[in-house]
C-alpha cells in the first residue's frame, strides 16, 4: 500500500470520527442549553469527507435539527462522496507484477495484478517446484509417480492421497471417454522413440509392438480405500499429458490464498486466466502459431471468465528424419506419432487437468471425432489442420479472432 493511500485512509478515519464526535458534542450542548456548534461547521466536516461519520453520529445520539436541508443534505453528500470514491478507485492503477521462471521442464510466464503480486509469484514458483519433485515427476525418486512405478513393478499397490487419487481418476476418465486416445501408460513407447532425449529415432515395427504390449490404461485400477493396482507389472505411469493442467489447477488454488485481483499464468502450452482484468475488459490470450517461432500468434482468444486454455501441437517436441516430422503426441493404437490431419488443438475448460488431457486426446482423434468428447466435458476447442484451416466449436465463434495470414477460419458444428 502506497504512502499516499495510507495518508488518505488516516485522513478519512479522522474526519469521520470528527463527524461522530461533533454530533455527540452538539447533542450534549443542546441538552444543557449551551451554545451549539454552527450547522455550517457540521456541513463542512461532512463535505471534507466525514459525511458517513456525521450520519452515524446523528443516529447514535438521536441528533435533531429544525433545518430540513441539513437532514436531507447530509445523506446526499454521503451518496455523492461514495459515488466519487468508487469512480476514483476504479481509476487507481492496479499493481502489475510480470515475471518469467522455469519449472517443470518449461517456461512459466506470469502477469499478476494485486498488492501481493511479487509474493504470489514467489509462491507459484515454489508450488510448481514442489508439485514436480513431490508428486508428478517419473524421473525424481522423491516424486509420487516415480514411487508408484517402482512399487507397481514389484507387484505392490501404492497408497494414494485424496489429491493424487483425484488426479488419476480424472486422467483415467479421459482415457476411457476418448477410447484410449489419451493413455497415461505410454512411457515405454515414449522412451523407445527417445523423442525427449538427445538422439531420437524411428524404431522398427517389432520394437514398437513390444513397447505397446507394456502399455494400457485399462490395466490400472484404484480401490475404494485409495490404493493403486496394475494388472501387469510392466505398467508405468507418466502424467506428462496432464501435468501442466494439474499445475494450472494448483496455481489457481495458490492465487486464491493471495490478495490477487487477476492474473494470466502460462505454464508451457497451458494458460490460466484468473480473476478480473483491470479496467473490466476481457482477457486476450494469444494462441501459438503452429508453424512459426515461439511467441508468434495464430489468433487471439478473448475470455471474460476464469478458464484454463491448453494447446497441444506437433511443433512442441519433434525431430525430422528423411524429411518427415515425428512429433511427441503418440497414437496408442499405432505406437507412432498421431496422424489425424491436425497440427494443433486448443481446448478451453474450467479445469486444467481436463483441458490438458482433452487437448492431447483430441489431437489423436482428429477434428470430427473430438466434438462429442468436448461436448461430454462441456469444453470448447480450436482445431488447426495441416491444410491451414481453423475450426472453432460453437462457444468460441464470437471470441476468437484469426490473425495469421494464409489460414481460413471455419465454424465447427456440433
Amino acid at each position: 500500500m502506497g504512502a499516499g493511500l495510507k495518508l488518505g485512509i488516516v485522513y478519512l478515519i479522522i474526519l469521520n470520527l470528527a463527524g461522530i464526535l461533533s454530533m455527540g458534542m452538539d447533542k450534549q450542548r443542546a441538552k444543557k442549553g449551551a451554545w451549539r456548534i454552527p450547522e455550517r461547521t457540521l456541513f463542512l466536516i461532512a463535505l471534507l469527507g466525514g459525511s458517513l461519520g456525521s450520519i452515524l453520529g446523528m443516529q447514535l445520539f438521536r441528533h435533531k435539527t429544525r433545518h430540513k436541508q441539513f437532514v436531507i443534505g447530509m445523506p446526499i453528500i454521503a451518496i455523492l462522496q461514495i459515488v466519487l470514491f468508487v469512480v476514483l478507485s476504479s481509476r487507481i492503477p492496479v499493481k502489475e507484477t510480470t515475471r518469467t521462471d522455469f519449472s517443470m521442464g518449461t517456461v512459466i510466464s506470469e502477469v499478476i495484478y494485486g498488492a501481493e503480486g511479487q509474493a504470489a509469484a514467489d509462491s507459484i514458483r515454489q508450488y510448481l517446484t514442489d508439485l514436480e519433485s513431490q508428486h508428478l515427476s517419473w524421473r525424481m525418486d522423491t516424486a509420487a509417480v516415480a514411487q508408484w512405478n517402482q512399487e507397481l513393478a514389484q507387484g505392490g499397490s501404492p497408497s494414494l492421497t485424496l489429491e493424487q487419487q483425484q488426479w488419476l481418476e480424472d486422467s483415467l476418465g479421459i482415457c476411457t471417454a476418448s477410447d484410449g486416445a489419451l493413455d497415461i501408460t505410454l512411457h515405454p513407447l515414449i522412451a523407445l522413440w527417445g523423442i525427449e532425449g538427445e538422439h531420437p529415432s524411428v524404431p522398427d515395427a517389432d520394437a514398437i509392438q513390444q513397447a505397446l504390449e507394456q502399455t494400457g490404461y485399462e490395466r490400472l485400477h484404484i480401490s475404494e480405500d485409495g490404493k493403486l493396482y496394475a494388472d501387469q507389472e510392466s505398467c508405468t505411469i507418466d502424467l506428462g499429458s496432464v501435468g501442466k493442467g494439474i499445475a494450472a489447477d494448483e496455481v489457481r488454488s495458490c492465487l486464491e490464498q493471495q490478495r490477487i485481483s487477476g492474473a494470466v499464468i502460462s505454464i508451457g502450452g497451458t494458460i490460466l486466466v484468473y480473476g478480473d482484468k483491470p479496467g473490466g475488459d476481457g482477457w486476450q490470450v494469444g494462441i501459438q502459431h503452429p508453424r512459426e517461432g515461439q511467441g508468434s500468434v495464430l489468433g487471439v482468444l478473448t475470455v471474460d471468465q476464469e478458464v484454463i486454455i491448453s494447446t497441444s501441437g506437433d511443433y512442441e517436441k519433434y525431430f525430422m528424419e528423411d524429411g518427415i516430422r515425428y512429433h511427441h503426441i503418440f497414437d496408442p493404437a499405432t505406437g507412432r506419432p498421431a496422424d489425424s490431419g491436425l497440427v494443433s488443438v486448443t481446448v478451453v475448460s474450467e479445469r486444467g487437468i481436463i483441458s490438458d488431457g482433452l487437448s492431447t486426446a483430441c489431437f489423436v482423434l482428429g477434428y470430427e471425432e473430438s466434438l462429442p468428447l468436448l461436448e461430454q466435458y462441456g469444453a470448447e476447442g480450436i482445431f488447426v489442420t495441416s491444410d491451414r484451416k481453423v475450426y472453432l466449436t460453437e462457444g468460441l465463434q464470437d471470441s476468437f479472432t484469426l490473425t495469421a495470414p494464409g489460414y481460413e477460419q471455419m465454424d465447427a458444428q456440433r
